[in-house]
């Protein structure tokens, strides 16, 4: 539930860490949802994302950026309307299969614990319309937390 004094959304959070990280940015990035059990994330096809043009299938690294952004994204979720950053300590990922050549992928990430100073996230990613099919990738991930002071100093 947001509190109406809340001058900002989960969403707004997650918009806003895209619009500051500039490979997120570059590679097209888009939420298309955030709630505190979770974010979805969209990575466009695109030609200059391809990692291998005899098969136009989406560069792994580039699946990999994507899902460790939302990996951030969803602490974000987790720990509104609080601010921390959260960057990532370890990052394990299986890609599965090649997504199709042509279709976007979407990742819905979620952050499943908190400690005190680490928070831990799962990740899967699958072609864009087939999220009950087969994940083409499936990520966990811990990120350390970095409290953020009323100055905006790192307090953590």
């Amino acid at each position: 539930m947001t509190d109406s004094k809340i001058p900002y959304t989960r969403m707004d959070v997650c918009n806003r860490s895209l619009e500051t990280v500039k490979h997120s940015r570059n590679l097209g990035m888009e939420v298309l949802s955030a709630e505190e059990e979770g974010v979805r994330v969209r990575l466009p096809w695109r030609e200059d994302l391809v990692g291998n043009p005899d098969t136009g299938v989406l560069h792994g690294g580039a699946i990999f950026a994507m899902m460790d952004q939302a990996g951030g994204m969803a602490n974000s979720c987790r720990l509104y309307p609080n601010f921390e950053i959260t960057p990532t300590i370890d990052f394990r990922v299986d890609h599965l299969h090649a997504p199709t050549p042509g279709k976007a992928v979407v990742c819905h990430a979620t952050c499943y614990r908190l400690t005190e100073h680490v928070t831990f996230v799962r990740l899967t990613t699958w072609e864009e319309g087939k999220e009950e099919g087969e994940p083409v990738a499936t990520a966990l991930a811990t990120y350390t937390r970095m409290k953020i002071d009323k100055n905006g100093r790192v307090v953590s």
